[in-house]
């Protein structure tokens, strides 16, 4: 297994690395590199990250939920985690009321008018 997953491996960090340099941020301060996902548990990934992309790498976690059970605290689940609280973190929760769909007439709508008849049919 080590002989296919580890060509692969260093074929995807070598693209990530050839990314990074490309981007705009390149030029600014190195940061550092955090691994998500299920495969970021692989024996020595972390390593092999750090020589390939050559900066700090850690493996991420998932933070600010709590209550999470166990098969849920790893770094494959760090990402949703993630997603689930950014928009609180960065204050972009904001939900509209849904306003009421009402038929053009005034009328209960298609939905409503089916909904009357099962409750009055059975």
């Amino acid at each position: 297994m080590v002989r296919i997953i580890k060509p692969r491996v260093e074929e995807i960090l070598e693209k990530v690395r050839d990314r990074l340099a490309a981007s705009p941020f390149a030029a600014q301060a190195r940061g550092h590199v955090v691994l998500t996902g299920g495969a970021s548990e692989l024996n020595g990934l972390s390593d092999l990250a750090s020589r390939i992309l050559n900066r700090s790498v850690r493996i991420g976690r998932p933070l600010g939920l709590a209550g999470l059970p166990d098969a849920a605290k790893g770094p494959a689940f760090a990402v949703a985690a993630g997603l689930l609280v950014y928009p609180q973190a960065a204050h972009l929760e904001h939900f509209k009321p849904r306003a009421t769909r009402r038929s053009v007439t005034g009328t209960d709508g298609y939905i409503a008018r089916v909904g009357r008849w099962l409750r009055e049919s059975f």
